[in-house]
């Protein structure tokens, strides 16, 4: 396992031993076929592993990069006790957050656990992938060892394959799963035909990610470049699917065909699998707070797209959703009107004010006076530096000012720096003097209080709510963003444009996923 040692930067490794086996019979499987591997084939695969274990224990340790391990095996290993055994020690690296395994779930339950804590593995890093085989166990059997699962505060995930004929059985197995645990439905291959409309629709019913499987990938390795697959012989590629080329580990693959390809290449709609999507076990939080314009919207939309609406409210299942945007209520809520009926509130006008909203009216409102003595400067010098002046209050309390220029993007950017330099709004003393903060996007200059910011809402909504900021993921598109990630355990920069380019780097560079 020496080759492992020259690669840096890799977030989620995978490994595959050298068993060929299963002690199931499913029909569809060629590893079914195989006879039960003999002593010696099982000492081969054990010393392999081990081999792999130490090597990347070892590396781990000595370049102290935080990762994720998850075992793919061909056909069944965890009826091997020595599997037990090294996916306990992984666990118990300080490096190593999480180790998973690929499995049917066959296997006993109570002696794993007993093994993983003689060898003072961590329960609470372990992550189970969790097949479930209609032709080998009934329902009852394998909700059974999921319950057992449960009981151990273990985190798994369970799925099966979407056989139309065989939905209502997949149907039972949702209905009396926990209902924090997640059921994917992988897309039937050599069914000789597409899916129909309501074959989709019953199975999107059950897995919320069921059309992500069905689109197509374009196979492209440089998008996992924190990704490593290492085989029992210790070569290594980028994923179970990729077929390196002569250039050692690029991929010569036109598309991804499974979820552990494609979902190395960051899919936007797989962000709450992050940081480690490889276990296909989301991490939903309390609430979300969204930027609207450059995250919501792209740029030169009035009003987010029924795709966005969907996904918000897939979202909202799971999760309050909030605002958290430097457009005034109004003009926020207008934007996002068609899901107005999931959105509980947020922050606006840059923080100049705050609302929670309840099922029938608003619960909590506060807003922050903007109050600035030289309004009529910014008036009289508008022509001179050529924007508009708008000033937004709610309840005649004053709570915006912003300055919008008009001019083409390149010449805009100019006139926005000069008219910042020129009328004091970059002077730190003259800020403090006026209690206001500055903010410069999009061709704009906000001015709020200087107790208000998107940062300072987020924090207000959070207190009102009970949140801490393990709770809460926050979305935004640019550098003006970043007081807000730093006030999340979980932020995504939305690469929108330029001004994203900061953001995601600051997000990149914290660790959080961009």
């Amino acid at each position: 396992m020496e080759n492992i040692k020259q690669y840096t930067g890799i977030h989620q490794w995978y490994y595959r031993g050298c068993l060929y086996s299963c002690n199931y019979s499913c029909t569809y499987c060629p590893f079914s076929k195989r006879p039960h591997p003999d002593r010696k084939e099982l000492a081969r695969d054990e010393e392999c592993l081990v081999r792999f274990t130490g090597s990347l224990i070892e590396k781990t340790e000595k370049d102290k990069e935080k990762c994720a391990v998850q075992i793919v095996p061909y056909g069944e290993a965890m009826v091997h006790k020595y599997y037990w055994r090294e996916i306990a020690r992984l666990s118990c690296s300080s490096y190593i957050e999480a180790a998973g395994i690929q499995t049917n779930l066959s296997f006993n339950i109570d002696g794993m656990v007993k093994v993983f804590r003689e060898n003072n593995g961590n329960l609470c890093k372990l992550r189970l992938w969790c097949t479930f085989h209609p032709q080998m166990v009934t329902e009852e059997q394998f909700l059974r060892q999921c319950r057992k699962l449960s009981s151990y505060g273990i985190l798994y995930c369970v799925g099966t394959v979407g056989v139309p004929s065989q939905a209502g059985s997949i149907h039972y197995i949702r209905e009396h799963l926990p209902d924090n645990v997640y059921l994917w439905v992988n897309k039937m291959d050599g069914m000789g035909r597409r899916y129909t409309e309501a074959e989709i629709k019953e199975f999107t019913e059950i897995d919320e990610y069921f059309e992500t499987g069905l689109r197509h990938y374009k196979a492209d390795a440089s998008k996992c470049t924190n990704s490593l697959f290492v085989e029992a012989d210790g070569s290594v590629k980028r994923c179970n699917t990729c077929i390196p080329g002569k250039n050692g580990i690029l991929c010569t693959r036109k598309e991804c065909s499974c979820y552990l390809s494609y979902c190395n290449q960051q899919v936007p709609e797989l962000v709450f699998f992050n940081p480690y999507p490889a276990f296909r076990i989301p991490h939903y939080k309390k609430a979300v707070f969204f930027d609207v314009d450059g995250t919501l919207l792209c740029n030169g939309e009035s009003v987010i797209t029924d795709r966005t609406k969907e996904l918000l409210y897939r979202l909202s299942v799971h999760s309050r959703i909030f605002l958290a945007t430097s457009l005034p209520y109004k003009d926020a809520l207008r934007k996002t009107a068609p899901a107005k009926d999931i959105i509980s509130g947020g922050v606006f006008a840059h923080g100049g004010i705050c609302i929670i909203h309840g099922e029938t009216n608003t619960l909590h409102k506060k807003t922050f006076p903007l109050k600035y003595k030289d309004t009529g400067m910014l008036k009289k010098n508008a022509g001179r530096y050529g924007y508009s002046v708008y000033i937004y209050a709610m309840e005649d309390t004053v709570y915006k000012i912003t300055l919008s220029f008009k001019k083409k993007p390149g010449k805009r950017d100019m006139a926005v720096m000069s008219a910042a330099e020129g009328l004091g709004l970059l002077d730190k003393g003259y800020c403090a003097r006026e209690n206001i903060n500055v903010i410069i996007e999009d061709g704009c200059i906000q001015i709020v209080s200087i107790m208000a910011g998107k940062k300072e809402g987020i924090i207000h909504i959070c207190s009102k709510m009970g949140y801490k900021p393990e709770d809460i993921a926050v979305f935004g598109n640019s550098s003006s963003d970043i007081p807000m990630f730093k006030e999340s355990g979980f932020s995504v920069a939305v690469d929108a444009g330029r001004e994203a380019s900061q953001a995601a780097d600051y997000c990149i560079r914290s660790g959080w996923y961009a």
